[in-house]
This record gives C-alpha cells, sequence and structure tokens, in this order.
C-alpha cells in the first residue's frame, strides 16, 4: 500500500487546523449534512473527518459507527495530501497503490470513496467530506457537484463555530479586565478620599489658626487647595457610581411613583430659593428598578442646576405612559450644548470644556454613568439641546 504523503504545507495546515479548536462533540447541523450526503449521491455511508497529525477523527458520520482511524490507513488522509478539492475511487480493488489497503480485509471494506477538502481561502484543508461504501460506485457530474456544495457548508458552519469561540475568548477577556479595572478603581478611590479628607481638614485649620497672618494671597490658595481636593473628591465618587452601575440589579423591581423619587432628588441636590424644580402634571406609577431611576434623575437634574447661567435655574420633569415604556423628561432653561456634541456626551470622559456655575469643569462620568442605567432599564436616551436656550433629556425606561 502506498505511503500517505503529508501536505505540501503540512505544518501551516496543521496550525491553522489548530485555530479552529474543533471538537469531537456532534452537532445537529453537522449531522443533517452528512445525512444530506448520503440522499444526494445515493451512498449509504458519509463521514466529516478531521485530519490530525497522527489520526482522523471524525466530527459527524452517518451509516457508520467509527470513533477515529489512524493516518497513515485514513482514506481522508489522502484526500487532503494535496491540492486537489477532490479525492475519488470508484473502485478501490482497481486502484493499484490501494490494493493492499488494510480496510480491504475487514468485515466492512471500502470499496468506493470520494471526498472533498474543507478548505477556505487559506487553502490549507483540514479534513473531508466524504461518502463510502462496501462495493464499488460511479458519481455523475450533479452528484459530484452536490458533493462539493455540502462540504462548502460544513466549512462554513466550522469557521462559523471558529468565530463563536473567539467571540467567547475576547468577551471572558474583556470581563476579566473589566473585573480587574473595577476592583482597581475601587482600590485607588478609597486610598485616595483618606489623604483628600486630610487636606481639606488640614486647610480647615490653618485657615482657621493663621487667618491673622495670611494675606490675600495665602488665603487664597489655601482656598485653591481645598477646592481642588473637593473637585478630586467628587471624581472619584463619580468612578466609583460610574463602575457600581454596572452591578446594580435592574431585575429587582417594585412600584412605586416618580413625585416619590423626584422628592428624594430634591433632598439630595439641596434646593435654594434661586431653583425652580416642577413636577410632571400626574403622579405616574412605575414598576421598576427604583433605584437606578432616581440615579439618572439625580445625575439630569443636578446637571440642570450646575450648567445653567439664569438668575432663576428653571427645572421641568415630565412623565408619560406608553404601551411598552415609561418616558420621563428632564427640561431646564441653562446653557445648552452644541449640537454636534449631543451625542458624544454620553461616551466616558467626554467634556465640553465648559464650566459650571461654581467655575468648575465637568469630568465627563456622569452622563456616561446615565446611559449605562438606561440601557440596563431597556430605554433610551437623547439630548435635545440649544446653545443659551435648555437643554431636554428624554430617556424611556422598559415596561
Amino acid at each position: 500500500m502506498a505511503k500517505v504523503s503529508l501536505h505540501p504545507r503540512e505544518v501551516e495546515r496543521l496550525a491553522y487546523l489548530e485555530s479552529f479548536r474543533i471538537d469531537a462533540k456532534r452537532e445537529k447541523v453537522l449531522d443533517e449534512l452528512t445525512e444530506l450526503a448520503c440522499k444526494l449521491t445515493n451512498v449509504p455511508k458519509s463521514l466529516i473527518s478531521i485530519v490530525h497529525k497522527d489520526e482522523v477523527w471524525f466530527k459527524s458520520q452517518s451509516g457508520l459507527q467509527l470513533d477515529n482511524s489512524p493516518r497513515e490507513f485514513s482514506f481522508c488522509a489522502h484526500a487532503t495530501a494535496n491540492d486537489n478539492d477532490f479525492f475519488y475511487v470508484e473502485d478501490v480493488y482497481k486502484t493499484r497503490e490501494l490494493q493492499d489497503h488494510p480496510y480491504l480485509k475487514n468485515d466492512d471494506n471500502i470499496r468506493f470513496y470520494a471526498g472533498v477538502q474543507l478548505k477556505d481561502e487559506h487553502n490549507l484543508p483540514l479534513g473531508t467530506v466524504c461518502v463510502l461504501d462496501d462495493k464499488p460506485h460511479t458519481l455523475n457530474t450533479e452528484q459530484k457537484k452536490s458533493l462539493e456544495m455540502i462540504a462548502d457548508l460544513v466549512m462554513r458552519q466550522l469557521m462559523l463555530n471558529k468565530t463563536n469561540i473567539e467571540l467567547q475568548e475576547k468577551s471572558r477577556l474583556l470581563e476579566e479586565n473589566n473585573e480587574m479595572l473595577k476592583n482597581f478603581a475601587r482600590v485607588v478611590s478609597h486610598d485616595m478620599k483618606m489623604p483628600l479628607a486630610s487636606m481639606i481638614l488640614t486647610t480647615d485649620l490653618l485657615s482657621e489658626k493663621y487667618s491673622g497672618r495670611l494675606d490675600t494671597d495665602g488665603k487664597r490658595y489655601l482656598d485653591s487647595i481645598k477646592d481642588t481636593a473637593f473637585s478630586m473628591s467628587d471624581y472619584i465618587d463619580n468612578i466609583l457610581s460610574y463602575y457600581e452601575s454596572d452591578l446594580l440589579a435592574i431585575d429587582d423591581k417594585e412600584e412605586f411613583d416618580i413625585y416619590s423619587i423626584i422628592e428624594k432628588v430634591e433632598e439630595m441636590v439641596g434646593l435654594r430659593d434661586d431653583i425652580q424644580l416642577m413636577f410632571p402634571e400626574d403622579n405616574l406609577i412605575i414598576n421598576s428598578n427604583s433605584a437606578a431611576i432616581e440615579q439618572v434623575l439625580l445625575n439630569l437634574i443636578g446637571n440642570s442646576i450646575k450648567y445653567n447661567d439664569q438668575e432663576t435655574i428653571v427645572i421641568q420633569v415630565t412623565a408619560a405612559v406608553t404601551p411598552k415604556y415609561y418616558k420621563i423628561s428632564v427640561k431646564d432653561n441653562g446653557i445648552g450644548i452644541p449640537k454636534d456634541k449631543q451625542e458624544d456626551i454620553f461616551k466616558l470622559f467626554t467634556t465640553l470644556n465648559q464650566t459650571d456655575r461654581s467655575g468648575k469643569k465637568g469630568n465627563g462620568i456622569g452622563l456616561s454613568t446615565v446611559k449605562i442605567l438606561v440601557d440596563k432599564l431597556g430605554g433610551t436616551i437623547k439630548c435635545d439641546s440649544k446653545i443659551n436656550s435648555g437643554t431636554t433629556f428624554t430617556f424611556t425606561v422598559k415596561k
């Protein structure tokens, strides 16, 4: 018997095969394709073979019950040994190089074999789709084309499997990296909060103890240090809120009214006489995650207060219900957002280089957190704004 030769690019072929990470688990779609191969060629047995370094094993089979075969005896190994797509033997007995093949001496001997290579544009065959029988056969042109078509479908499925495995691996790595980043943010934030609190306390003590000795510049320097410490502390709090928003159990739903949520936000932002916060006309009853909606409204109403240069800050909250969603809007009379920035503002760390009512710049975290929460609530958020004419944020929550 002629020895099975190796593919001319065998090292590349094996490396490419390894990249598919094909396992022996049966797949319904592949089993259906082997059955189809038998029907279209009128040959009773069919295999999808994977040709490894030392053995050939079978991803799918019809009319057979095989596990694997030594590569040196495999017809499929012959079929993948060159660049010819189709390996066709009508009668093994009449093929000189195969006349003493050991499979001819078995009870289930192989007399007929037709196999099409499984390969893509890299031209590196992974194995074959083949039909075989214990008696001679002849395939016509249409039957050969059918077998080639099935080989193409099998290869597409293997490529799809490979893509899915790669996506799962990338997703796993992203989750691991994201978890590491969250842990890092928590540790760093905790480690930074204490020194910042100490800075704020120290500046207060210095201002109080040495107020008589400090000139105007000295007092201004201390105030600047204190303001910077507060800004950094606020930045850290926003970072923590951003990562904790991903941990919020959105599926924990409860029934609540919109007025109660706005009242909580009202207490947290500390409304002053120069702020007019108007509630929705109707006290809408909502069945959703109250903590998430509270955090969204806290951020939007807080921004309406911060980014506003009017003597009286006017904020109008409206709420409505549709068959599938709750719809909530926050409208203000603030400084507005340029039209070309109204989509970018939801990206992490994106700022407009604008200062708020206290002369401080934003950190680009709050609206990104809002977007994450709204997405998890099954809704969308959009911004409608004009410079110096105010801004309206409208978000939906899936019922």
